[in-house]
């Protein structure tokens, strides 16, 4: 005897291509996301780079200064011209707003630049000692000016101490 087509199981043709279409737009989604997690990935993670590289370039600027400089204006390109603030105690790091003569924008390649086309902007503040000994704290937080869609911009914050 004959079985009739509709006592059949499993599934056909058509099913089967739905279950391929559906599968397939699926793994377009996810290698969609992949592909924009990975890009904000290498950005941020460049920028980080940066933001610790031209901190640690600061920082070598101050510290070489002499402990009592007062008048060496490292916000320009050296050769430094004697119209700044040297090591005098003062500045800010964030959140709190850049204090002129403790701040210096940065584009894209680490060189100065003006405010207008800047993607850093570096901060540093000068701490003496309250209790009077000869130490300075000199903290430097670099933070990068790129818009980010999800999460914070990079930034980095170092801190060392001067003494005579």
């Amino acid at each position: 005897m004959r079985r009739k087509l509709s006592d059949e199981s499993g599934i056909t043709l058509v099913e089967s291509l739905i279950a391929i279409l559906i599968l397939l737009v699926g793994l377009l989604a996810m290698a969609q996301a992949l592909t924009f997690s990975v890009l904000a990935s290498k950005t941020h993670g460049r920028d980080a780079m940066k933001a610790t590289a031209s901190a640690n370039d600061k920082m070598q600027e101050l510290t070489s200064l002499e402990f009592n400089d007062t008048t060496t204006d490292i916000t320009v390109n050296p050769p430094y011209p004697a119209t700044g603030s040297g090591l005098t105690a003062g500045g800010s790091i964030p959140p709190a707003s850049p204090v002129a003569g403790y701040m210096d924008y940065l584009d894209s390649s680490g060189i100065r630049t003006t405010a207008g086309n800047a993607v850093f902007t570096r901060q540093w503040q000068i701490i003496d000692d309250p209790a009077g000994a000869e130490l300075k704290t000199i903290i430097v937080c670099v933070t990068s000016n790129r818009s980010f869609q999800v999460g914070t911009p990079p930034s980095t914050t170092i801190v060392t101490e001067k003494t005579p």
